[in-house]
């Protein structure tokens, strides 16, 4: 799964501190779930009532005791309505089979209590291990009556989602989509809903014939019946965890792409976006050979369909053989994908996950690491294979700067005392896993690091694992005892913070590198840290591997001359905060010399503070056009807005040139954007008006931004000829422009753009209306933003009704107070107060009136 930060954090301004006191009772610890039974295999026989969001299904569900003999079987099975329970045991000749054979049954005189969302059944008689028995359950599952539970990760858990199933919500098509992940699925049919339970299933859908259905495995048939509709069935014949089973039903598009060794791979869109399919998702026959090569282990799956859905509660779901995304995270068109695919991180972690996660599962949520930091860090492998170092190491950079975001909360990463299982979504499972997973390669070398990992997958595959699986892979590869990585970095809490600094005797030509941890030793271990350092000097560099296993140590080195740099963790690998003195001329000397993107951004970043210096300038304006990755590029070129203005006679000309010849689209708007802000002149209203033929909305936003800022008499009506795109950054721009200084002839704008805006990418351009709406005079114009607000807060997602109702009452209420008061103040006329007053009581029965349950 793919966790989102959901843009209403930052509009509500809200920041969660979470305080851990020392002195806190001490926490239960997470088992994994005891095994008593063995869920061999479960058949579901579906359909849905859409006007009450119900599921009728018929759960047949092959089983038989895991050890120990035993004459019951306990299911979860969340607010449903149990209708009948069956128990059958197959005859003699049937013991062998993987499911019983129906047509071949012995009914048992059973009984079954159902309470606490828990189906007991006594099976009327004890089974031993090695006998199977055929339980039958007809129920009816009703998710939206559920309490809803979830978290920042996973919003919501009821399961299965019926997303405007009446078809109520205007540009909303009407759908069905599961999420299992983590005990979702026990929300639509009965199981044992743990991560270590393993089963082959089939689903059975019936559905109107106008739908497309999809799940895991294959479609093995589809047989059309007389009521109009169809039963498809769907046959998942490898095992799998219960949270992995998916379906989805809609008016959905399927993109077929050419298969992988046979096996087919898969799209499913809405119509809008079905041209756009294979070049979303064009990469994904690439990533499964990869994939497949790299870890010595083909694509288990007998296909990969991935399918794009309505008010995802999360990122992205791994569902075995069918992933699914929210629209949010890949859709595009083929222009927006001018300037990159917004999907492809997704696109990579969902598909590494078919091994790490579906393929070999976490045995619990305590060790959820080994399915969402494998994920995370096929992300990088992804990069680094197709895009390059650069690119994979400025991911890499951006995933550690989540993780640090939120290092105080100070937790191991395996966790048996976490207060919910959900809390285990977190930068610690995914982003700092990754960074681990890339220190243990880093230490073992890609050779052996792979030959782990294909070990690890060949001894668990289609079961479960637990933290130790993977370390033993590791040592029995490299025979080394490795209990000291996985303990500091796996089963400990925090992150080392490194001093160093570097002395230089001349006379005993003695390089002289100090090492502290700082780190606090009553939480963090003291770490053992293998890194590598890069001495510069004559113009040579000399690679040394040390060991740092002290808080306070020295490591000397002989070398002929002062170093002109000396390069503390070469690789960039380590995951620690560092702290070190340099000076202006090393960290030039950094930028120009040292490789990777970690030194090049490290060193302009203790750059732009200098910029006063000699040749500090001329160096940003190398990186500006030169850099070999794109916003590191774009970032020199921001970093040199402080000096913008008392030094345009030396940047505007290099500036101006970046924007119209650099061959990356966003570092062009970059440019033009920094254009906008700092200079005006009639060649560069030529240059942003030029720009607004460009494909590249990335460009054409800066365009319209920056000629929002010049005295072209014809600017705002060339801005308002794009009012009609549909491309959301091109509508953003311009409704910041008008939240800027725009009236109320404006607010057409707002409302015929809305539409354009579903699920969570409507949060900031709501803000922004509301921001707006403090330019407005009429009331007319309140009036219809209250519709529009209405409108919106009418969406299941429970975060756009709560931003709806805030933006009501800022964007509308609040404003329409404060004009009441200065109307008073300014001894405005009766009417004019009225008037003012009138609106605002009627239109704060409409606010009360907004629900946002």
């Amino acid at each position: 799964m793919k966790i989102i930060k959901l843009i209403f954090v930052l509009i509500f301004g809200l920041i969660q501190t979470i305080s851990y006191a020392h002195d806190t009772p001490k926490k239960a610890y997470r088992a994994t779930n005891t095994r008593v039974t063995d869920i061999i295999h479960t058949k579901l026989e579906v359909k849905f009532d859409w006007n009450k969001s119900h599921v009728i299904g018929t759960a047949y569900i092959t089983a038989k005791p895991y050890f120990n003999a035993s004459g019951k079987i306990d299911l979860n099975a969340r607010g449903m309505d149990i209708h009948s329970v069956e128990v059958f045991e197959p005859g003699k000749k049937n013991v062998s089979t993987k499911s019983v054979d129906e047509a071949a049954q012995i009914k048992l005189r059973s009984s079954y209590k159902y309470e606490h969302d828990t189906l007991k059944i006594d099976l009327g008689r004890e089974f031993s291990s090695d006998e199977k028995y055929l339980v039958k359950v007809n129920y009816t599952a009703k998710p939206d009556e559920l309490v809803n539970g979830g978290s920042e990760a996973i919003t919501d858990d009821k399961g299965l989602f019926f997303i405007n199933p009446k078809g109520e919500e205007k540009n909303k098509m009407p759908q069905i989509w599961t999420q299992g992940e983590t005990m979702g699925n026990s929300g639509w049919f009965p199981t044992i809903d743990s991560p270590n339970e393993k089963m082959t299933n089939e689903i059975y859908m019936t559905v109107d014939n106008k739908y497309a259905t999809l799940s895991n495995g294959i479609l093995t048939d589809s047989k059309k019946n007389t009521d109009g509709t169809r039963t498809d069935h769907w046959q998942m014949d490898m095992p799998h965890s219960p949270y992995l089973v998916m379906l989805s039903v809609g008016d959905f598009k399927k993109v077929t792409d050419a298969p992988w060794n046979g096996k087919e791979i898969s799209y499913y869109v809405e119509k809008e976006y079905e041209p756009y399919a294979k070049n979303i998702f064009g990469n994904t026959k690439e990533m499964i050979d990869f994939y497949s090569r790299t870890l010595g282990t083909p694509y288990p799956w007998q296909k990969y369909s991935q399918i794009v859905v309505k008010d995802f509660v999360s990122g992205a779901m791994e569902n075995t053989s069918a992933t699914l995304h929210g629209d949010f995270m890949v859709y595009q068109t083929d222009r927006e994908m001018i300037d990159g695919k917004k999907g492809e991180a997704v696109i990579s972690h969902e598909l590494f996950h078919q091994w790490f996660g579906d393929l070999v599962t976490a045995e619990s949520w305590s060790n959820l690491p080994l399915n969402e930091s494998f994920a995370t860090y096929g992300e990088y492998l992804w990069e680094e294979y197709k895009y390059g170092r650069d690119a994979a190491d400025a991911h890499s950079y951006k995933s550690k700067m989540g993780y640090f975001a939120s290092a105080d909360k100070q937790v191991d990463m395996i966790r048996f005392d976490y207060e919910s299982r959900e809390d285990m979504f977190d930068a610690y499972s995914y982003n700092k896993g990754g960074q681990i997973l890339h220190m243990l390669r880093k230490y073992t070398g890609d050779k052996a690091f792979f030959a782990s990992l294909k070990l690890y997958l060949e001894k668990n595959k289609f079961k479960t694992a637990e933290i130790h699986d993977l370390r033993i892979a590791f040592e029995e590869v490299t025979g080394e005892d490795l209990n000291w990585f996985f303990n500091q970095w796996f089963m400990a809490k925090g992150h080392p913070t490194i001093a160093f600094t570097n002395t230089y005797d001349a006379a005993t030509k003695t390089l002289k590198l100090n090492v502290k941890q700082y780190q606090d030793l009553k939480e963090t271990p003291l770490y053992t840290l293998p890194v590598e350092v890069d001495i510069y000097f004559n113009g040579t560099k000399e690679r040394k591997r040390i060991v740092i296993t002290e808080n306070n140590q020295d490591f000397n080195f002989i070398i002929p001359t002062e170093p002109d740099l000396v390069n503390f963790d070469a690789e960039r690998q380590l995951l620690s905060d560092r702290t070190f003195n340099r000076s202006t001329k090393e960290f030039m000397f950094q930028y120009e010399h040292a490789p990777l993107y970690g030194d090049r951004l490290e060193a302009l970043s203790n750059l732009k503070s200098k910029l006063d210096e000699a040749g500090v300038i001329a160096l940003f304006l190398k990186a500006a056009e030169n850099d070999n990755w794109f916003e590191l590029r774009s970032y020199a070129i921001l970093a040199l807005e402080t000096v913008a203005k008392e030094k345009e006679s030396e940047l505007k000309s290099t500036i101006l040139k970046i924007a119209t010849t650099d061959k990356n689209t966003n570092v062009k708007a970059t440019a033009i954007r920094f254009l906008g802000d700092n200079y005006s002149g009639n060649d560069l209203t030529a240059l942003y008006e030029k720009a607004l033929n460009e494909q590249s909305y990335a460009i054409l936003s800066g365009a319209i931004k920056s000629l929002s800022k010049t005295n072209s008499p014809s600017a705002i009506q060339k801005i308002k000829s794009f009012e009609n795109e549909k491309n959301k950054d091109i509508l953003l721009t311009i409704a910041y422009i008008y939240a800027d200084k725009g009236s109320d002839e404006n607010i057409d704008f707002f409302g015929n753009s809305i539409s354009n805006f579903t699920s969570y990418s409507v949060l900031e351009f709501i803000d922004v209306y509301s921001q707006f709406l403090k330019h407005c005079n009429k009331m007319e114009s309140f009036e219809k933003a209250a519709n529009d607000l209405v409108e919106v807060s009418k969406a299941k997602t429970k975060y756009v009704a709560l931003l709806s109702k805030k933006a009501f009452k800022d964007g509308i209420l609040t404003t329409l107070e404060k004009k009441h008061e200065a109307l008073v103040t300014s001894k405005a006329s009766p009417e004019a107060i009225k008037e003012v007053e009138t609106t605002k009581n009627k239109l704060e029965e409409v606010y009360k009136s907004i629900s946002t349950s």
